[in-house]
């Protein structure tokens, strides 16, 4: 069996600046000139895994380009998010810069 984690999960304990959830994560990578990520996507049956840009979030709905058009994704839809390292860590420390 694995190691269980003693630490316990505190609402204070947030990481600050950093997503917590798909939606926040979308809209912090969306402000990037860099904002190529892969998506993983419930389709019913299959989960299929799309390399896009962000081109935006508006309310619950994430809008990709993918080659010569554009994807409308319900985030709900969305299972997770792939991103570079550099560029989560670039758009983090950016943020957190600017509320400085």
């Amino acid at each position: 069996m694995g190691r269980e984690c003693k630490h316990e999960r505190h609402e204070h304990a947030k990481l600050r600046n950093f997503p917590d959830n798909i939606r926040e994560l979308l809209c912090l990578l969306a402000n990037d000139d860099d904002n190529r990520v892969t998506v993983v996507i419930d389709a019913c049956e299959d989960c299929i895994l799309e390399n896009v840009e962000i081109v935006s979030v508006i309310g619950e709905l994430a809008i990709f380009r993918c080659h010569d058009k554009f994807k409308f994704v319900k985030i709900c839809c969305i299972c997770e998010v792939i991103v570079d390292c550099e560029t989560i860590l670039d758009e983090v420390l950016d943020t957190h810069n600017c509320h400085r």
